[in-house]
């Protein structure tokens, strides 16, 4: 154990030492993975100590134009980062407490809302079922991908079961949380999510190609498409979304915004240090689910803080080291098993190379 654990030691110094890959050794590497894979296009950050670059190789649409470093894209999940930074701006501002009770804030909203926790929201330690799961939304979604589901159906369908677990317990993820911090935000502001997002964090910090966008997906000026790339051929399902987008992934941004955002909150200058700490306190024996943040691994024995997510055609990846001296940011726009192989591959050699 003490051999391994120096082992890690040497390497992580072995990487913080090592010079980050320059902008041509960065483009050949993202046009090695078109080259090599079934991905349409991969959109590439690393950023070390303020500097900065961003490459993109591959198409933002099949048969159209090339991808461009500055191309938007749908970040899935990584949308929970932001309503949870939300949530940590009321808690600093003490018009919430991370241990209040569903019950309070919501008043007979969920059966089960005297045992939930605005923290077991956050963290996924509520044990509220995630509506992706469930079979009747499921086959609704499954006859018409673009169906338009509203977030107060979704949670009512998946409050109705019982509680997986005993809150607070363990982690399991579950969409539904974000949907019912959601309810809690405009609750308790009297204020729609777009506006929270636009005026507390897109426009503090500059992210002019962030927007959120909620319901219908479509798809606007230098927004690559998504594809699922383990039909033949590959299928366009860029405006395919589980009856949303909701709170839970419906954020269009690009690389640079959300290097921005990650950079700012993981350095407390969003959320207070002490409320960062709180977020990057990960749930004991989980997969590294803190407040809205996620530990991410490295094969090099660094850790890694943000968040990860996957929707219809789009996977992305951004996170930091922990003081935000090294960020990066991954998103390419083609989803199959081959696809996710090879991506995991390039993102554990960047992560050690960067």
């Amino acid at each position: 154990m003490r051999l391994a654990a120096a082992l890690v030691l040497a390497l992580a110094l072995v990487v913080l030492t090592a010079a980050s890959p320059s902008e041509s050794e960065l483009q050949q590497a993202a046009d090695h993975l078109i080259a090599s894979s079934d991905i349409p296009a991969v959109i590439t950050l690393v950023e070390r100590d303020g500097k900065r670059t961003v490459v993109a190789s591959g198409v933002a649409e099949i048969g159209g134009s090339k991808a461009r470093p500055d191309d938007r894209f749908w970040v899935g999940s990584v949308t929970k980062s932001f309503v949870a930074t939300l949530v940590l701006q009321l808690v600093a501002d003490g018009k919430l407490r991370l241990g209040a009770r569903v019950s309070e804030l919501l008043p007979g909203r969920l059966p089960q809302g005297r045992r939930i926790r605005l923290r077991n929201l956050l963290n996924h330690t509520s044990g509220l079922a995630d509506y992706m799961s469930l079979a009747q939304l499921r086959r609704e979604v499954v006859r018409n991908p673009g169906v338009v589901i509203s977030p107060g159906r979704l949670v009512s369908a998946a409050a109705r079961l019982p509680l997986a677990f005993q809150p607070g317990s363990r982690a399991s993820y579950s969409n539904t949380n974000y949907l019912v911090l959601a309810e809690v935000l405009r609750r308790v502001t009297r204020q729609p999510l777009a506006r929270l997002m636009r005026d507390r964090i897109f426009e503090p910090l500059g992210l002019d190609k962030t927007s959120y966008r909620p319901a219908r997906r479509k798809l606007e000026e230098h927004q690559i498409h998504g594809y699922d790339v383990s039909l033949l051929p590959p299928t366009d399902v860029s405006l395919d979304g589980f009856g949303g987008p909701w709170a839970d992934g419906a954020i269009v941004s690009n690389a640079d915004d959300l290097a921005v955002f990650f950079r700012a909150l993981l350095r407390g200058e969003i959320v207070p240090p002490r409320l960062v700490a709180e977020m990057e306190t990960i749930v004991p024996r989980s997969h590294g689910e803190g407040l809205g943040l996620y530990r991410l691994p490295s094969p090099c024995g660094l850790w890694f803080y943000g968040h990860t997510g996957g929707t219809r055609g789009y996977i992305t990846f951004a996170a930091g080291l922990r003081d935000a001296s090294r960020m990066f940011v991954f998103a390419w726009n083609g989803v199959g098993e081959e696809a996710i192989h090879a991506m995991d591959a390039y993102v554990d050699d960047l992560l050690c190379r960067g």
